[in-house]
């Protein structure tokens, strides 16, 4: 009885003190600090310099393994200086005349016009039967408008040009391209449109009111505008002119009314030649100043 006895409190002690060393090797391993195993995260700082502070959170880290470094920022780009041609179009803008846009135009015109008839006719007396010379020269004048959109222009004009025996008019639409440059504009004009005789006086009385010329004219011109301020502008033009014209044959009563008339052969002549249509090729040369309006 006393050997079970003595036994039972051998156990009891036995297990008591296993209890007390697991107690003691538990506590003892929450005290040690983990520690980073060599080699890993960021790496130690040289001999005689603090250890650089870590750029993220330490509890982003486990098991020894750490997140890339942060990437670095590229280079701020180097700024390449602009080209001799790119410097040359900056000082150009510069320099201009702060023209602005332009969406409307207005001019005015006047100078000199050579006319010739039948220029590229065989038979010159064919279109006037020499009721008037088919070669003049004198003044005229014109005014055109229309829109503009940057370098290109749509509008219209009219010119009347005076001669000692008739005026030659024309009216028609116009195309043209400008070349801005700072304050000065050169520019290329196409037109197109009707052209006509007037007031025909001649060395035949009674019929030349009865002698009506007319057709159509194409022209190709150019010349420079000068901006002197925003809306105003002083220029010139040079232009030429291909005019097809024609002359409706006279009737029956005003052929009778020539012959009957005073005069021999040579109004007889005319009288058939008037009898029937006529036509013709001409030309036009004109050089003119402008004063030009622009919105």
């Amino acid at each position: 009885m006393r050997f079970r006895f003595a036994w039972s409190s051998v156990r009891t002690l036995g297990l008591a003190l296993t209890l007390v060393g697991m107690s003691v090797s538990t506590a003892h391993a929450q005290g040690q600090p983990w520690t980073q195993p060599a080699g890993a995260g960021v790496p130690a700082a040289p001999p005689g310099q603090a250890p650089a502070p870590s750029p993220y959170d330490p509890s982003m880290q486990a098991g020894g393994l750490a997140p890339p470094p942060p990437m670095q920022e590229p280079p701020p780009a180097t700024e390449v200086p602009p080209s001799e041609t790119e410097q040359r179009l900056d000082d150009a803008k510069k320099d201009d005349s702060g023209r602005g846009l332009e969406f409307f135009y207005f001019n005015v015109e006047g100078g000199f016009q050579q006319v010739g008839l039948s220029t590229f006719s065989a038979n010159e007396d064919e279109l006037t039967a020499g009721l008037v010379s088919t070669s003049a020269s004198g003044g005229m004048v014109g005014a055109g408008l229309g829109l503009r959109l940057f370098a290109l222009t749509l509008g219209a004009r009219a010119r009347a040009g005076f001669f000692s025996n008739y005026q030659l008019f024309s009216v028609g639409g116009e195309v043209g391209l400008h070349i801005p440059l700072g304050r000065l504009d050169p520019h290329i004009d196409l037109g197109f449109g009707y052209a006509g005789l007037g007031s025909v006086t001649g060395a035949i009385s009674g019929v030349e009111d009865a002698v009506s010329i007319r057709g159509f004219y194409g022209r190709i011109g150019g010349g420079l505008d000068i901006y002197l301020t925003r809306v105003l502008s002083i220029g010139a033009n040079v232009s030429g002119e291909l005019m097809g014209l024609t002359r409706p044959g006279l009737s029956a009563a005003q052929v009778e009314r020539l012959q009957s008339g005073s005069g021999g052969d040579p109004q007889q002549v005319r009288a058939d030649v008037l009898a029937a249509d006529g036509s013709s090729l001409g030309s036009a040369l004109a050089i003119t100043a402008v004063i030009g309006l622009h919105l």
